[in-house]
């Protein structure tokens, strides 16, 4: 899975997430695709977890979603002018309310509504205020085209070469005030020590192999007893778009897109 590559929908989607005209992104998959195509990581609401996502791990069915990630797909839901419908088939998850919602909004006035781009037919297709059978790749290449920005060419990002960053972040994971002086420095170097600031979802997402960590009491895996664990570990290497990191003792992934971009030049003293 960390090999996967995007397709040419996901790159057509983050090229318009780079102009500002897709605004969100609320991602059912977990392959980190959108980032690897080049959209920006606050525009997209990883509603189900991520693999590259130490903090929100892929959130199994008997589990619970990130405490900010359902009320970020509500307000998406509520507001969104017009939504986009692709690879889904609106089977009855809670993130199908992001097309319904806007479907029957417009019929309101309230939302212009929802497009709907699939080869299957879904159980919502009667709402769509545009539905198009067919592939995704070939829809959107054209709809970039009508937009104006001509050929579409598909181009991974360029990462940052450094495996360092200055975030507005304390040793403890708290955001700092924009004003404050006291930036940290985030080091993802080979053997580096991390650690998952408060605020995760390990727990929530119920994956085996992560429970003790965050846990109040001993957990078993495979019929051995696991002390609670804080969350320490350390960086092993980075690869082409992650870094591979060693957290109480499992293996995790950490996108290079987590890394800030360097403050502006001036806006640090």
């Amino acid at each position: 899975p960390a090999a996967a590559r995007p397709t040419l929908t996901h790159f057509a989607l983050a090229f318009l997430a780079r102009q500002g005209l897709v605004q969100g992104w609320v991602q059912q998959n977990h392959d980190g695709l959108p980032q690897k195509a080049g959209c920006p990581q606050h525009v997209i609401n990883e509603i189900h977890g991520s693999w590259f996502d130490p903090g929100n791990p892929v959130v199994k069915y008997s589990g619970s979603l990130h405490e900010r990630a359902y009320p970020w797909m509500r307000q998406e839901a509520e507001t969104a002018d017009l939504v986009l419908v692709l690879g889904t088939s609106l089977g009855g998850l809670n993130a199908d309310q992001v097309a319904t919602n806007a479907a029957h909004r417009s019929l309101r006035g309230g939302a212009l509504g929802t497009v709907c781009i699939n080869l299957q037919q879904t159980p919502q297709d009667g709402l769509m205020t545009l539905r198009l059978f067919g592939k995704s790749d070939d829809v959107l290449k054209l709809l970039v085209q009508e937009l104006g920005f001509g050929k579409l060419v598909p181009r991974a990002p360029a990462w940052p070469k450094v495996s360092k960053a200055l975030v507005p972040y304390d040793k403890d994971g708290r955001r700092l005030p924009s004003d404050d002086a006291k930036w940290m420095v985030l080091d993802l170097e080979d053997r580096a020590k991390v650690r998952i600031a408060p605020g995760h979802n390990i727990q929530g997402a119920k994956q085996p192999s992560y429970m003790h960590i965050g846990a109040a009491r001993p957990v078993v895996l495979k019929g051995a007893k696991r002390a609670p664990a804080p969350g320490n570990g350390t960086v092993v290497r980075r690869e082409l778009d992650h870094f591979v990191l060693h957290v109480e003792g499992e293996g995790m992934k950490l996108g290079v897109w987590w890394l800030p971009p360097p403050p502006h030049r001036g806006a640090r003293g």
